[in-house]
């Protein structure tokens, strides 16, 4: 039953965690959501009728699904405690197992201390993307992209001087929204400033990238707004960690969210702002992030023709 338990607890297919401090560290890496700590003599005590406490660690930095995630413990206690397998190898009528839920990093379970980081994803998201795929479509709308058709200008020049405009006036959304979480929200920046700010600046990237591929494939504008708020909306909300953790998202939603650059920018948000963490604890999120810019830009050049048929 334990062994069950502890599976479920972790949301990883990853062996047993060896020590405390390596339990520790992934809860605050966001490597896992939750893990269950077993005092030594669990068993014993349970077996003799002595009470007996096992500790349900949860990461509580997105409220949401640390309250599903304390719904499942409580009804797998409660499923434990039903068993009539415990009573009947106990000589007398033993308490209750307590199970002692503890919420990491939102001790309070203030939705604000989540919400707030990740309105920094999905508002870096849309409106760079959308901004950046707007940008390119009225061009072919004006007919002033003939200048690229009859100019030596090479197609990454165009779109990168297309780009960088709205990368810094990204970086300018980015200023405001962290005087608003710091000024009126009250969320304090507990961790490092520079990998945030760093973070960012890629993430932004990333997403004036992400909007430079969908225009490619799109002819007017109405379709380029549309088609960029579906194909970021959906995805930052269903597959990204907003509403479930991805490692724990099966099949296609699962290669969805690893495939989606927000799923590597939130744990920066959250890791920043509720965990305290730096370079050394979040340099994956930030290096996987950082090769979506490329991998981007170069479908962007594959789709994007210099003579229009």
């Amino acid at each position: 039953y334990l062994e069950e338990l502890r599976g479920s607890a972790y949301f990883l297919e990853r062996p047993p965690l060896p020590n405390y401090a390596d339990l520790q560290q992934r809860l605050q890496n966001g490597d896992i959501q939750a893990a269950i700590e077993v005092p030594p003599g669990f068993g014993r005590d349970i077996a003799r009728g002595r009470p007996a406490w096992v500790a349900a660690w949860i990461d509580g930095a997105n409220p949401f699904i640390a309250q599903t995630i304390r719904g499942y413990l409580q009804a797998m206690h409660q499923l434990y405690l039903a068993d009539p397998a415990v009573g009947t190898t106990q000589p007398a009528p033993a308490p209750p197992a307590d199970i002692e839920v503890r919420l990491k990093y939102n001790q309070n379970f203030e939705s604000v201390y989540s919400m707030v980081p990740a309105q920094f994803a999905i508002e870096l998201l849309e409106f760079p993307a959308i901004m950046m795929a707007l940008a390119v479509v009225r061009e072919r709308e004006l007919g002033s992209i003939t200048n690229l058709y009859v100019t030596p200008l090479t197609k990454l020049e165009f779109l990168l001087g297309k780009q960088v405009p709205y990368v810094a006036l990204g970086m300018v959304n980015f200023c405001v929204l962290m005087l608003l979480a710091l000024f009126v929200f009250q969320v304090p920046l507990k961790g490092s400033f520079p990998l945030l700010l760093v973070g960012t600046l890629t993430y932004v990237t990333a997403s004036t990238a992400y909007g430079m591929l969908i225009s490619t494939f799109t002819r007017t504008q109405i379709a380029a707004l549309f088609g960029t708020m579906i194909l970021t909306i959906l995805p930052a909300t269903m597959f990204a960690g907003m509403m479930s953790p991805v490692s724990s998202l099966q099949g296609m939603a699962r290669i969805m969210g690893r495939l989606f650059p927000m799923s590597y920018y939130l744990p920066i948000s959250l890791g920043t702002f509720s965990k305290g963490l730096g370079f050394a604890d979040l340099a994956t999120q930030l290096g996987t992030l950082a090769l979506f810019v490329p991998a981007l830009t170069l479908l962007s050049l594959l789709m994007l023709r210099k003579q229009e048929r």
